[in-house]
């Protein structure tokens, strides 16, 4: 008999790389039934033998979503929940009370919590849900089977607040298979820079704009394009934009919107330089970008902003640069290397291939992910 998985989400879409393409379908393929159930978007399909269901929650209180979540459960009735938020342990332990069974809950954290929050919010108010949120993770931490942590830095936090629960890292790397190396095709004459994910001024979409159009006016002769993948996180950023984009008549931008986890490789063939110059604050400078390991399997040797998770993940460097996101000239230099030498350029986008083919991608990491739910079914 099959035990059943729900992978449950407040606040990611359906077809979540790491919901649908690593977990579910991991599962999938070693015979667990899976149901995907998210809140953030009206769903009832099945697609790779995954069961996705859920319901837009954007118009409904937090208590009602919560009581949403739990009929779901109740209709699929899980053996084990994987919760990608803290806010959907609380329907899973409801479940599991109300149900009076041995259902096993996972806590997958990704997110810095609950500073993603609390850092758009000012003032006192700030400080005092902070310290509620905080508070209700610890609690819920502290209810949960076994907590699986996305990278290392954010395990320190959970060492402390839930020293007794079983931990264990479960990466961000990609799924090879999905991920075509494709090497830069820089010629000399045209150079296509490229960012890739949720987009939003605090990730340096400005910054890149600004590099380009420096970049233009020290090498007349070079055409440069600048490759958008992906959605604005707000209309107002996506009109900002727009409108910023109207004053670099030198630079070629194309938008070319958002694209299924699969397709991402395709959307890359054709780009040289990879950016993410992400300003400096506690999430970010604490945070591993996932797009990071997706430029690499490409192939594509990129620029991002120094964070400390980053060197820790990658140590010396031979597959791209870190730099001061602030420091647009160290930038434009960096840029300038792979231009003035492209031999560097070619060696970067073999290294960072290699990197990930060597082991840093879901093929190897997902048996982290079938080891532990097979101890969680024998401690039944």
């Amino acid at each position: 008999m099959q035990n059943k998985v729900a992978i449950i989400t407040s606040g990611h879409p359906p077809f979540d790389e790491r919901i649908f393409w690593k977990f579910g379908l991991s599962l999938v393929n070693n015979n667990y039934s899976v149901r995907v159930i998210c809140s953030t978007e009206e769903v009832n399909i099945e697609k790779n033998n995954i069961s996705i269901t859920g319901f837009d929650s954007m118009s409904i209180g937090r208590n009602k979503k919560i009581h949403k979540f739990l009929d779901y459960l109740n209709l699929y009735s899980p053996d084990i929940i994987i919760c990608c938020e803290s806010l959907t342990l609380i329907p899973a332990l409801r479940f599991k009370i109300s149900n009076k069974r041995n259902t096993k809950i996972i806590y997958d954290v990704t997110e810095w919590y609950p500073e993603g929050i609390t850092s758009k919010i000012n003032g006192i108010k700030k400080y005092i849900i902070y310290a509620f949120l905080f508070t209700l993770n610890l609690i819920l931490s502290n209810l949960t089977s076994a907590i699986i942590i996305g990278e290392i830095q954010k395990q320190k936090r959970y060492n402390l607040i839930a020293p007794f629960k079983k931990k264990i890292i479960i990466g961000y790397y990609p799924v090879i298979r999905s991920f075509e190396y494709n090497p830069p095709r820089f010629n000399g004459h045209a150079l296509v820079l490229c960012y890739a994910g949720l987009i939003n001024f605090k990730r340096g979409i400005r910054e890149i704009l600004l590099v380009s159009e420096q970049l233009h006016n020290r090498h007349k002769d070079l055409t440069i394009k600048l490759k958008i993948i992906g959605k604005f996180e707000s209309p107002e950023d996506e009109k900002l934009f727009d409108n910023l984009a109207l004053s670099y008549k030198n630079i070629l931008i194309e938008k070319a919107g958002w694209t299924e986890y699969k397709n991402i490789s395709s959307m890359l063939s054709d780009v040289d330089i990879c950016f993410d110059l992400r300003e400096r604050n506690f999430v970010y400078n604490n945070s591993l970008p996932i797009k990071i390991f997706e430029y690499m399997a490409c192939g594509k040797p990129f620029i991002f902003s120094d964070v400390m998770p980053i060197r820790q993940e990658l140590g010396e460097l031979n597959c791209g640069f870190l730099a001061d996101p602030n420091d647009l000239e160290d930038i434009i230099k960096k840029i300038e290397l792979y231009i003035s030498n492209k031999d560097l350029l070619k060696e970067h986008s073999q290294n960072g291939r290699q990197i990930i083919e060597s082991g840093k991608n879901w093929e190897t990491e997902s048996k982290k992910l079938l080891d532990l739910l097979e101890w969680l079914v024998k401690s039944k």
